[in-house]
């Protein structure tokens, strides 16, 4: 007997604000359960979870985001998700139907378990009012939940996750001994003259990480030293988060029930010194948001970080761009004349000897192509294998039904693998690349091709460029 189970995918949420509904693992029994009796298999690898999250914006939930870029995939790896209630998927209704649109443009279905919904218009219908409900719920919830905190910050209390050097305990803050020395060595850096980016590489070096466990970056710093809940203060923003608007009329800011790291003195310093630097790169900040466009954007990459090096605020070099941040631990400023020259160079000298790196990653339907294609379907046939295993495992097949399910992907193996043409080999490539743009570099070298002419052939033959600063060295990788 030949069952071919469909594959769907499950999505368990459980968000605060909510103590009666199911709880993870009890939404995960319902929902293979459901899938046994509907001729589903959930692998555990499509089992995505947002724990402790809201539903009203998908941004917000990781796992919620990874089940629709996996989704995304072609051919569709599932052909449903699976879920306790449609609240679950989301309680934003527009939010809802844009990604259960996206969804169903590679065919996957989203089905609520106790839920169901009959076919037709009038399902949709149903399901349309559903969802209503659940996104005024969601509204009217959050309201109660935003007036509630807003009284929790008139009393002194903390409203959100501990800031950099104090933890919460019993919904107030208590200083962090490890923690809050690094604070004050930071007002004490930036009134000795250390601007934040120093300061951040300077943290980073120590080996130190922010709250949320990332790398310091130079706006981290700033917030630190804005932040008035280091002099005791409470900072709240009852219509939205208060973010890096210090000047919002709607921020609150009362006195805590919490102890100070920082004296209120060495604060106005700081806020002080603060307005005075930033006077004082006003012009590199209006600067800052200027497009420059340049023969090598989007191309180069940083040899340590492997980030993009994008145009510094005069215009006249390179930088990587998690250096200027404060994560990236070396510089590689390089101005544009020489990066440009380099690059241009190292192209006439690969053309000549013919000796590159190449990278295939052209659409088109040529060899290579086909074979790394055939190579990802052999794989999905191996997944389908270990699924059906599972499905045996856990006694949806006998072990009858799964020999004769392994017979039949192993054909289906063997007929992908005679289909697989051989290989052209690497200096075809190279000779490929050449003819195609041996041209290029009389026009790369014109003056008068604008820089966005010259950008675009680039991109139509080099993949990318990796710039090492300790050596002054370049890596250009071609593609086809």
């Amino acid at each position: 007997m030949n069952i071919e189970l469909k594959t769907a995918a499950a999505y368990i949420r459980v968000s605060t604000d909510n103590q009666t509904e199911l709880s993870p693992d009890s939404q995960i029994k319902e929902i293979r359960k459901y899938a046994k009796q509907h001729g589903y298999i959930v692998p555990n690898e499509y089992i995505f979870r947002d724990d402790g999250i809201s539903g009203r914006r998908a941004e917000k939930r990781p796992d919620f985001i990874r089940m629709i870029a996996t989704a995304k995939q072609k051919p569709a790896p599932f052909s449903a998700v699976l879920l306790w209630k449609f609240s679950r998927f989301a309680r934003n209704q527009e939010e809802s139907i844009f990604y259960k649109g996206m969804l169903a443009k590679n065919h996957i279905e989203v089905k609520s378990i106790s839920e169901p919904i009959l076919d037709g218009p009038f399902g949709s219908l149903i399901e349309r009012i559903i969802e209503w409900f659940d996104e005024f719920y969601s509204i009217n919830l959050s309201g109660e939940v935003k007036r509630g905190m807003t009284e929790r910050v008139e009393r002194g209390g903390a409203v959100s996750i501990p800031a950099f050097g104090y933890d919460i305990v019993d919904k107030k803050y208590v200083i962090n001994p490890d923690t809050a020395p690094i604070v004050r060595q930071i007002y004490a850096d930036y009134l000795n003259g250390m601007g934040a980016l120093q300061i951040a590489h300077k943290i980073n070096g120590m080996g130190i990480r922010t709250t949320r466990g990332n790398l310091w970056e130079n706006r981290t710093i700033d917030y630190i030293l804005r932040n008035p809940v280091y002099i005791g203060k409470i900072r709240w923003n009852p219509n939205g988060r208060t973010c890096r608007n210090y000047d919002d009329p709607n921020i609150m800011i009362v006195d805590g029930q919490h102890e100070p790291i920082i004296d209120e003195d060495s604060f106005n310093k700081v806020q002080a010194v603060y307005e005075v630097n930033q006077k004082k790169h006003a012009r590199y900040a209006h600067a800052k948001g200027k497009k420059y466009m340049y023969m090598l954007h989007g191309l180069v990459k940083c040899s340590d970080c492997g980030s993009s090096l994008s145009m510094s605020a005069r215009g006249q070099g390179l930088q990587c761009i998690r250096y200027t941040k404060g994560q990236c631990k070396v510089s590689h400023y390089i101005s544009v004349k020489k990066l440009n020259e380099m690059v241009i160079s190292t192209i006439e000298a690969s053309f000549r000897t013919g000796l590159f790196k190449v990278v295939v990653k052209n659409t088109q339907p040529t060899a290579e192509i086909t074979e790394i294609d055939i190579a990802a379907l052999i794989e999905k046939e191996v997944q389908k294998y270990a699924r059906i295993k599972e499905a045996f495992e856990v006694g949806i097949y006998t072990i009858d039904e799964l020999r004769e399910s392994r017979e039949l992907i192993d054909q289906r193996i063997n007929a992908l693998r005679a289909q697989v043409k051989p290989q052209h080999h690497a200096s075809a490539l190279r000779k490929k690349i050449i003819e195609k743009n041996k041209e290029a570099i009389q026009t790369l070298r014109d003056p008068s091709v604008s820089e966005e002419e010259k950008n675009e052939i680039l991109h139509g033959f080099v993949d990318s460029i990796i710039f090492d600063r300790t050596s002054t060295t370049i890596d250009v990788i071609f593609y086809v």
